[in-house]
């Protein structure tokens, strides 16, 4: 009866967050004199001076509070260097994660929530798009503050489909990638593949997703429960792994390897004419082919046939270390709620493609016109718009979900090296990540 309850609990935490965290009800610590905050961010290149921006935009509506901004590397450096900081007793305010940390670290014991916190100010949740607000809340607590939120889309070369005779349309399922990726091999182009993607297995999760199916057990890990097995090597899971590396071997998928970097770089220099990848990447893609001389379109990422369900959220969000006095936490909570505003994400999204994490924001950008001039940046709005919530799109929850993913990639290239078949890849995978699952389970009841 008790596990009942507590899943209606978790539901309804789920579908009306707004109304679980009105919040407000006692008077915030007093920012008397000057207080300073260290924030920790994962985001580089030019996006360190976009963040650096919004930061001072802060501090000048705040004088009272300093913030000392830095850029600390990747998402799995930020996170290693701020779990060293809080076993030395100094870790920043205010620190960057991606979102498949998230139940690793809400179990961590390194942070405050930041749904305990709405007892000073209120976080009107009910402006959150809901994929943004839902995937980071967790029996009831919202941990971390939306920042930089993002879904995978298929950009392609506009000019190379049309010099194939291509239709000026991404293909919608994963039949289409191939008959697409066909015409645009035999074309005159000397492509050297029709399409590439990073090897991550953010992808594979997506598509478990866009199946509606789940890729761990205890209802994605949404159950109220820590999940106990992986379910990614079913057929769901093998069908997604078949098509990818089938592509690889007939010559239509190029291999770029892992990173950021590599599938850019072949979309923007014509070596392909179709990539997937972040939202975040419509500005930089968006400028890449045009120095080309090149129009970029964009679609949504393509289906497995019959599939009914839709994307989740990926990127990161900003969370609070504990262990700071009330008025820090409160100054840094600030600074959080700010980023997470109308103005900063408008901000953030012009100048990256990732979401604007609030509804409230993209009607701002829809009535000044930016999409109606920026279409390419509205394709990832409307692909989240469209996804239906279940348990299996809100996105699993694991706790040591990047050894899973690192499992999995493993096995992606030992397909591409014809040394196991897609079934034995992810048996293999599965095999140890269920007893990473056990052990991490283990030490965190």
């Amino acid at each position: 009866m008790k596990r009942w309850v507590l899943y209606i609990i978790i539901c309804a935490s789920l579908l009306l967050p707004g109304l679980l965290f009105a919040g407000g009800s006692q008077e915030p610590p007093a920012l008397s004199g000057s207080v300073s905050v260290d924030m920790w961010h994962a985001m580089g290149g030019a996006r360190i001076e976009l963040i650096e921006g919004i930061v001072q935009d802060f501090m000048d509506q705040n004088p009272n509070i300093n913030v000392v901004v830095q850029y600390t590397g990747s998402y799995n450096d930020t996170l290693n260097k701020t779990t060293a900081a809080a076993k030395a007793g100094n870790a920043p305010h205010v620190f960057h994660l991606y979102e498949i940390g998230t139940l690793g670290m809400a179990n961590s014991g390194m942070v405050v929530p930041i749904g305990d916190l709405t007892k000073w100010e209120t976080i009107d949740w009910d402006a959150f798009f809901s994929p943004v607000g839902t995937y980071y809340t967790i029996s009831g607590t919202h941990y971390s503050m939306p920042f930089n939120s993002s879904t995978p889309l298929l950009y392609y070369n506009k000019n190379f489909f049309k010099q194939a005779g291509l239709p000026d349309k991404a293909p919608a399922t994963f039949d289409d990638v191939i008959e697409y990726s066909k015409k645009l091999k035999g074309s005159s182009l000397g492509l050297k593949g029709a399409i590439t993607w990073n090897l991550n297995n953010w992808y594979t999760e997506e598509w478990h997703c866009i199946m509606d199916a789940p890729f761990v057990n205890k209802d994605n890990g949404r159950k109220g429960e820590f999940p106990t097995e992986v379910l990614f090597n079913r057929e769901p899971g093998q069908k997604i792994l078949e098509w990818w590396t089938g592509m690889e071997r007939d010559g239509y998928f190029l291999d770029v390897g892992p990173g950021w970097a590599n599938h850019r770089a072949a979309f923007g220099s014509g070596e392909v004419a179709m990539v997937m990848s972040s939202t975040s990447d419509v500005n930089q893609l968006t400028g890449l082919l045009k120095d080309k001389g090149w129009d970029m379109g964009t679609g949504y990422v393509p289906k497995p046939a019959g599939a009914k369900g839709g994307v989740t959220i990926g990127g990161g969000t900003l969370w609070l270390s504990a262990g700071h006095p009330d008025a820090e936490t409160y100054a840094a909570f600030k600074l959080v709620k700010y980023i997470s505003q109308d103005d900063a994400q408008m901000k953030w999204h012009k100048g990256t493609g990732y979401f604007a994490v609030r509804k409230t924001a993209m009607k701002k950008l829809e009535s000044e016109g930016w999409f109606r001039d920026n279409p390419n940046f509205l394709t990832a709005f409307n692909q989240l718009l469209e996804t239906p919530y279940t348990v299996n799109t809100a996105g699993a929850l694991i706790g040591v979900f990047p050894e899973v993913r690192a499992l999995i990639e493993a096995g992606i290239q030992k397909v591409y090296a014809g040394d196991a078949t897609v079934k034995q890849a992810l048996d293999e995978a599965a095999g140890k990540a269920n007893q990473a699952i056990k052990e991490w389970n283990e030490l965190n009841m």
